[in-house]
């Protein structure tokens, strides 16, 4: 064929391909927004979006300018800067949005054949039967663990994206300065991925350890200015010391060495809260009794050394006893309460009066907000289901490689897998080690055992397809 021919060819065949990048561009667009409506379900049929005790701090630290103890400030400024200080609404909806854009994004790298219309049936049953959606709804930084596993997952899957590897780094790096347990999370993630070398698979670490050492140096410096603590974390020994308060070592060292180690706590060592939560939180509580979180700091590590030094399998038994409950503790919408003494004084007090009302009136703050027991029955079962789909292919896989019997579509797709459970088996790991079993903890990530398994069952059903049938003569 002439080469002029050729040249002409190409001419008419670009403009053609350009239009159908436009259109696929627009389509995911629309999917995104209407994902991101479906999974707002929760916050529309409420009236207003779902809060947390916590959320009440989350508002307050940007508005009242105070930097609470336990939690960093981004969150605070997203919340703020993306409703104006006005609404709440505005950062649920860039939640849906991003929890959309990377569901979309995952499909698209392990089905390249699906369309936006797949990809909306994936988003509705996802809204519909997971715990997603309630995550979403809620003012809370949550959900960015779970957009944090999916975005390692597409940088590790397609390591040569470039625009799309930007977002991905943008919402890693997002998640790791939100909430501090995710900054252990991802550098968990990242160390079981360093086999994939011995695999021959290309990792651009570069871009995975980028917004991690970005986050962690973002929550570094605003410790040292704020605290002149150069720490990601300065306090993080007060949740595992309550965590040793509840499951017996640090009330044996403080049997043991008080009064002579000089511990402020060793004046009430008698009258310890039975829960880690008691010891957070409650206004009456020995840590607030003794001076405070803040004051306090020195003297925690120092219990919190002494116990693990001389309670190590005591400790450890009862890491491991958490680690399991949580695994298996998850519940959709958990923390519907009105939350009186807290997120409902703090909407008052800081929210402009439109946005308070209109909280007073949503069913959560008239205590009628509840997950109907049929669908949190549904969303087990369908989570259940979804982790066994998806550690039977892990497994597969691993089995299939080591025989060098697979192909690249379902090679990914079970790496995806691992990661999946993975992220599940580290969320549970610092969740329920450090703050105890809570049904919240795992409900933020459950639901991404639902989609792997989805995406397993269509890789199952492909190859089901497209097995050649046997003929008899």
């Amino acid at each position: 064929m002439p080469s002029s021919i050729i040249r002409a060819m190409a001419a008419i065949s670009a403009p053609d391909a350009q239009g159908r990048t436009r259109t696929a561009r627009r389509a995911d667009l629309l999917l995104c927004g209407g994902g991101a409506l479906m999974l707002l379900w929760p916050a529309l049929e409420n009236g207003y979006p779902l809060i947390f005790s916590d959320t009440g701090t989350y508002i307050s630290q940007v508005l009242e300018l105070h930097l609470g103890w336990d939690r960093p400030p981004f969150y605070s400024l997203l919340v703020i800067v993306a409703g104006l200080g006005r609404s709440l609404w505005p950062v649920i909806i860039v939640q849906a949005l991003a929890a959309a854009w990377l569901v979309r994004a995952i499909h698209r790298q392990l089905a390249p054949a699906a369309g936006a219309l797949e990809t909306g049936v994936l988003l509705a049953g996802l809204a519909a039967g997971t715990s997603l959606s309630w995550t979403a709804s809620q003012v809370m930084p949550d959900i960015f663990t779970p957009l944090m596993v999916l975005a390692f997952a597409g940088l590790v899957l397609d390591p040569a994206a470039k625009t799309a590897g930007a977002g991905h780094a943008l919402a890693i790096g997002a998640a790791i300065v939100v909430h501090l347990s995710n900054m252990p999370i991802y550098a968990g993630l990242c160390l079981a991925v360093l086999p994939l070398r011995c695999l021959r698979h290309r990792v651009r670490w570069r871009v995975l350890l980028l917004p991690f050492l970005l986050g962690v140096a973002c929550l570094t410096a605003v410790n040292t200015l704020a605290r002149g603590s150069p720490s990601p974390s300065p306090y993080g020994a007060t949740f595992l010391l309550a965590r040793l308060i509840e499951n017996g070592p640090a009330r044996a060292t403080l049997a043991a060495d008080c009064p002579r180690a000089g511990w402020a706590l060793c004046a009430y060592r008698d009258d310890m809260p039975r829960t880690a939560d008691a010891f957070l939180w409650r206004a009456d509580s020995p840590l607030y009794r003794a001076g405070g979180p803040r004051r306090l700091v020195a003297q925690t590590d120092a219990i919190v050394d002494r116990t693990l030094a001389s309670h190590p399998r005591a400790v450890l038994r009862a890491a491991g006893r958490d680690f399991a409950l949580q695994l298996v503790t998850f519940a959709p919408g958990s923390g519907l309460r009105p939350w009186y003494a807290t997120a409902w004084q703090t909407i008052r007090r800081d929210l402009p009066r439109p946005a308070y009302e209109s909280y007073v009136a949503s069913r959560q703050a008239r205590g009628r907000m509840v997950v109907p027991p049929f669908l949190a029955a549904l969303m087990r079962l369908l989570a259940a289901g979804g982790m066994a789909a998806t550690a039977l292919f892990a497994l597969f896989t691993l089995f299939a490689v080591s025989r060098r019997d697979i192909g690249e579509a379902a090679r990914s797709l079970g790496l995806l897998c691992w990661i999946v459970l993975l992220a599940l088996a580290g969320n549970a790991a610092v969740t329920g080690a450090l703050s105890g079993p809570h049904a919240r903890y795992q409900s933020r990530v459950v639901w991404l055992a639902v989609l792997s398994g989805w995406l397993v069952l269509r890789q199952v059903q492909a190859g089901c397809r497209s097995r050649p049938t046997s003929s008899t003569k």
